[in-house]
């Protein structure tokens, strides 16, 4: 039972479960395997879920074939729908909705330096989008200067393998998209008491802190200005309350972005997402078609496996008798002959077993078979 295996049943039947039966079940899991079930329509990561879902199920007990067959379809039917649709693309999280819009800025990242300030789970995960995306240099600043290089040493040692953008304990591991040829991003950290020297060497600010007041402030501003000789300075500030005084927007040369500059960039990606539905449906509806011309050929499989089995048999015994009147290369040919003799026979029970009207009919000529073959055995 469910409490052997460590699962809470109260789970699957409180007010928040829900229940399907047959089909609708099977295609309630290639929908939520494909993202369409969840909060945030086309997320990635719920795939990773389920198989992990499924390799700790399979850990406990071998499910039935019919189950196997239904993940499997989920799997291939979440796959199709990333690959043939555009539901997945577009930053839907502020943090990534913060990255895409600093892409906007510039050619290349690479080219372009960063600073993240605050290092708490929202900047980390922007910093984990900025790294995806090949920003040339990343440094944190933070009050706490070991939280900084914590996570600055995170950071280095996910580059190794990929960045996990799918949020705590989600999944979504992912390599650098862009840039390949360019090397590793830079990543370091600095005390709190250098970020207006940081400012002045980027080119984006991610600001993300939890202060109740501005942390970047108009004189400060002013001052990495004065060092940039001209080149631009992006902020973007997605705290709340907001990290950067409202005087910083009048400084020349720097453009700030707020919370509401993030939404219009998540509300246009919704909508986008959005208009892929239709065609995500088509593709989960087709690879439903398919489990459920499984399904219904999943009773036939035995019997014509045996009667398969029956006639192969015979035709061996055919061969060898043969075989003891002829030469080789006869008993070949009769053998090549009987070959394509089985596959029409078996093809055509097949289709006739498939034809029936009724799951009774078909159950009356699955034994009308199988007593056949039976009894000529006998």
């Amino acid at each position: 039972g469910l409490t052997e295996v460590g699962a809470d049943p109260d789970l699957f039947f409180s007010d928040h479960a829900t229940v399907e039966n047959d089909l609708e079940a099977a295609k309630h899991l290639f929908r939520v395997c494909a993202g369409l079930e969840s909060m945030m329509l086309g997320e990635p990561q719920i795939i990773s879920q389920l198989k992990e879902a499924y390799r700790l199920a399979r850990g406990h007990h071998e499910p039935g074939p019919g189950l196997l067959r239904a993940y499997q379809g989920a799997f291939r039917a979440g796959k199709r729908v990333r690959t043939e649709t555009h539901i997945s693309s577009g930053a839907v999280s502020v943090a990534f909705a913060a990255v895409e819009l600093a892409r906007k800025f510039f050619d290349r990242l690479f080219d372009h330096r960063a600073v993240l300030v605050g290092a708490g789970e929202t900047g980390g995960l922007a910093a984990r989008h900025f790294l995806q995306h090949n920003i040339g240099e990343l440094v944190v600043v933070n009050r706490s200067f070991e939280n900084a290089e914590k996570l600055a040493e995170e950071l280095r040692a996910e580059q190794k393998t990929g960045f996990d953008t799918g949020g705590k304990n989600r999944g979504g591991l992912k390599k650098p998209a862009e840039g390949s040829g360019d090397a590793a991003s830079r990543i370091g950290a600095r005390p709190w008491d250098e970020l207006t020297e940081a400012l002045a060497t980027a080119d984006v600010i991610l600001s993300t802190t939890g202060s109740p007041d501005p942390v970047i402030l108009p004189d400060m501003v002013e001052t990495a200005v004065k060092q940039r000789k001209g080149k631009p300075l992006f902020i973007l500030d997605i705290a709340v309350p907001r990290d950067v005084h409202p005087d910083v927007a009048k400084i020349g040369g720097v453009f700030t972005f707020g919370l509401d500059d993030l939404d219009g960039i998540i509300q246009s990606n919704l909508a986008s997402r959005a208009g892929q539905v239709p065609h995500a449906e088509r593709i989960i509806d087709e690879e439903i078609i398919e489990f459920q011309t499984w399904l219904d050929e999943i009773d036939i499989r035995p019997t014509v496996a045996e009667f398969k089995a029956y006639l192969e048999e015979l035709k061996d015994k055919q061969v060898g008798f043969v075989r003891k009147k002829q030469n080789d290369e006869v008993a070949k040919a009769v053998d090549k002959s009987l070959q394509q003799f089985i596959k029409k026979v078996v093809g055509k029970s097949v289709s006739t077993l498939k034809s029936s009207q009724s799951r009774e009919e078909r159950e009356r000529d699955l034994a009308t078979l199988k007593k056949i073959f039976s009894d000529e055995q006998d």
